[in-house]
């Protein structure tokens, strides 16, 4: 006779537990709310989407990791990272993914099922994160795929968990389809999960408003800035740069593109990470970090620059480029906002 499945959203609570839910809705809630208000929300969802991806890979057991899916989205493998497979699951995917996270509005959740589900009496008063766990789980029985582990930003939107569908908030777990028994492991994973989602996602968003700020500083004090304007907007959303990638992007010769990238290096505004390739290339400061390029900063972290009218000024002119870049993106299939 077959063993019935746990149902996730009903586990049994503890205090810790209990803890562990609060701390991960905050967490959420805090990124939710972050995203709602900055002016850096279409280089941010960018990233997260590249980010959430990689987690879907992961839960696919495919052997890629984040790096991997930043360099091939911008078309520039990193130093000593060589592509691998990754299983039927490719970057046309990605496209199509990132496709369905700008559709708006979204359905009501049980429309957008993929499979049968009759909600018990108290569905409403369960938590909403435990209801999306619950969800992903039978998704993921009934679909060996990676669509689960994707479907998880939208359902969380639809749910009414996040008022904006956030990409990052992906957590993939071959136990929901392995060991599904095994309910309070699956939660307590799920939520740490999750919650460490959510808290690198507002890192990033915190990291690439203040990669603004400070290349709007720099640019006010710069006497030629030349095209350093369209060089920094194009890092907030193609953060893997080379020469020859920017003189494309940005109609320049590929000299004048590593001048500017270098001009970008030696300000602290980009950092260089060629290692021993043959070309040069480059990341926004915390992602090299992120990926291990350069240490973690020790001490505190850099005050951002003082408000005064000619940063005001800059920054109107860097919002101006990084819209025009979205709309030269959009033209080419490649549009990075996203709806919710």
């Amino acid at each position: 006779m077959a063993v019935p499945v746990p149902d996730l959203s009903i586990p049994s609570w503890t205090g810790s537990l209990a803890h562990e839910l609060e701390t991960t809705a905050a967490a959420v809630a805090s990124l939710d709310a972050w995203i709602s208000a900055t002016s850096c929300r279409s280089a941010w969802v960018r990233r997260a989407a590249w980010s959430g991806y990689a987690e879907a890979l992961h839960g696919q057991g495919a052997e890629i990791d984040e790096i991997d899916i930043f360099g091939q989205a911008c078309g520039l493998p990193l130093p000593s990272r060589t592509r691998q497979p990754t299983v039927g699951d490719d970057l046309s995917q990605l496209t199509e993914w990132q496709a369905n996270l700008r559709v708006t509005p979204r359905r009501h959740w049980r429309e957008a099922l993929p499979f049968t589900f009759d909600p018990p009496s108290d569905w409403g008063t369960r938590p909403v994160l435990l209801r999306a766990l619950e969800l992903t789980a039978r998704h993921a029985r009934a679909d060996r795929t990676s669509a689960p582990w994707l479907a998880m930003p939208m359902l969380l939107n639809e749910l009414g968990a996040t008022r904006n569908t956030l990409p990052n908030l992906v957590c993939a777990d071959k136990a929901l389809r392995l060991q599904p028994g095994d309910r309070e492991a699956i939660v307590r994973r799920y939520l740490k999960q999750l919650r460490r989602a959510a808290e690198t996602g507002l890192q990033r968003l915190k990291a690439i408003e203040e990669d603004r700020l400070r290349a709007a500083d720099a640019l006010s004090r710069a006497r030629r800035p030349g095209s350093l304007l369209r060089v920094l907007a194009l890092a907030q959303v193609q953060p893997v740069l080379s020469p020859r990638a920017v003189a494309i992007r940005l109609r320049l010769t590929i000299s004048g593109a590593g001048k500017l990238l270098a001009r970008a290096a030696a300000s602290g505004l980009l950092v260089e990470v060629s290692g021993r390739q043959s070309w040069r290339a480059y990341l926004p400061p915390d992602l090299a970090q992120s990926f291990g390029f350069v240490p973690a900063r020790r001490g505190r972290p850099l005050a951002p620059p003082p408000p005064r009218p000619p940063l005001d000024a800059v920054l109107s002119d860097f919002d101006a480029e990084m819209r025009a870049i979205d709309e030269r993106l959009a033209r080419l299939g490649l549009s990075t906002t996203e709806g919710g």
